[in-house]
């Protein structure tokens, strides 16, 4: 969803009297994108299954046959719009299709996967870590993710060596921002870069919330007393972690709020809040705690609500987001490998009843509001155009 929201968080902000705006999506949006101001249209990508099955393995996320397919696509469109600019989030295949059709390109991608940044090896959730500790891994790991980059990066490298381009280095971060631009959606104070290029820039974290509608319970949930604790594990956060979770939960003098995202979550109960969407910053703002998968698209809005977060990462992406999160100050992270309930319940107690989370929050969240994504990106169009 976060690979959505943040290009069309850029895409609303331009006026489309002085742009020519085309949006491309895969159809699971396209009620997302409904009565736009700029055209819109239906982009082909592999099954979010696939993508998240791949990454549970270990495996390289985008596969060759699968940017091949992205590259043809690219072309096509590139080819009957004629863009001066095309902008991907997550579309590993753009850099190869702009250059092939002699287009400027620009990737969205967090600046935690940029080689100016801050690098943190951590051990992301395999098979093999539900078996073996994550500690006991992890100076393995570190030694063994060069491998790993290469062989993530030894997809892409197929492909661009079948329409000859030159191979990228074996560094998943070059390959994550290989393009004429790199925008960043996050802010240079929360993840600090060095000697940033000139083409790569931060844009804010791209704040945008779907339309909707508030449930019926939520004015009694805002009447309740009680302190507030949203659960919004997304797409893409870890099912099996939610048990152990409500557990801990039940423990505490809390009101739960949950988002489902349309997913099945057993054993809520009555005395639970429940919606498949919510408003996900006004909710966090009524909140002591967010519990989210760790990454960035449910940090972000959980902090600019003020709002301290318990992150449980399962992916490489999570867990990067959540190292950055526990640096800040402002949350907590629990391994879903290592996310029982006694592990839970301490962490929900600390942030909950240690005013230090909250302050850094609301301090991190003061921060966030100085930039407006809108205004970032359109001063680099104004400059880059």
């Amino acid at each position: 969803m976060a690979h959505f929201v943040r290009p069309l968080a850029l895409a609303d902000s331009l006026d489309t009297s002085r742009y020519d705006v085309h949006f491309y999506a895969p159809p699971r949006f396209s009620h997302y994108l409904k009565d736009r101001a700029f055209a819109t249209g239906e982009l082909r990508s592999m099954p979010g299954e696939r993508f998240l099955g791949n990454i549970a393995r270990g495996a390289p996320a985008f596969p060759a046959d699968v940017i091949r397919d992205y590259v043809k696509q690219d072309r096509e469109l590139i080819g009957g719009i004629g863009p001066d600019l095309v902008i991907g989030d997550m579309r590993l295949s753009l850099p190869i299709s702009a250059r092939l059709e002699g287009a400027s390109c620009a990737v969205m991608i967090n600046a935690y996967w940029s080689p100016y940044t801050r690098r943190r090896s951590i051990l992301p959730s395999l098979p093999l870590t539900r078996v073996v500790p994550p500690r006991l891994l992890a100076p393995v790991y570190k030694l063994a993710e060069p491998l790993a980059y290469a062989a993530h990066v030894g997809e892409m490298n197929r492909v661009r060596k079948e329409f000859g381009i030159p191979p990228l280095p074996a560094d998943l971060r070059v390959m994550y921002t290989e393009g004429s631009y790199v925008l960043y959606p996050d802010i240079p104070e929360f993840v600090p870069a060095s000697n940033l290029p000139a083409n790569h820039r931060y844009v804010g974290i791209c704040q945008w919330a779907p339309p909707t509608p508030k449930p019926d319970w939520w004015e009694r949930m805002r009447s309740d007393p009680k302190p507030k604790v949203l659960v919004s594990l997304g797409s893409s956060g870890p099912l099996r972690a939610f048990p152990a979770l409500r557990n801990a939960l039940s423990k505490l003098p809390v009101t739960v709020i949950v988002s489902t995202s349309g997913r099945s979550l057993q054993g809520l109960g009555p005395e639970v809040y429940a919606a498949d969407l919510l408003p996900f910053t006004e909710t966090a703002g009524q909140c002591r705690v967010v519990v989210s998968h760790g990454g960035s698209g449910g940090l972000y809005p959980a902090i600019a609500a003020g709002t301290p977060v318990l992150g449980i990462p399962s992916n490489a992406d999570q867990h990067l987001s959540t190292a950055v999160l526990e640096e800040s100050g402002a949350g907590l992270g629990v391994r879903v490998e290592e996310a029982s309930q006694g592990r839970l319940l301490r962490a929900l107690e600390k942030l909950l009843f240690d005013p230090q989370y909250r302050r850094s929050a609301q301090h991190w969240a003061t921060v966030f509001n100085r930039y407006d994504s809108g205004v970032m990106f359109r001063q680099f169009l104004a400059e880059t155009l």
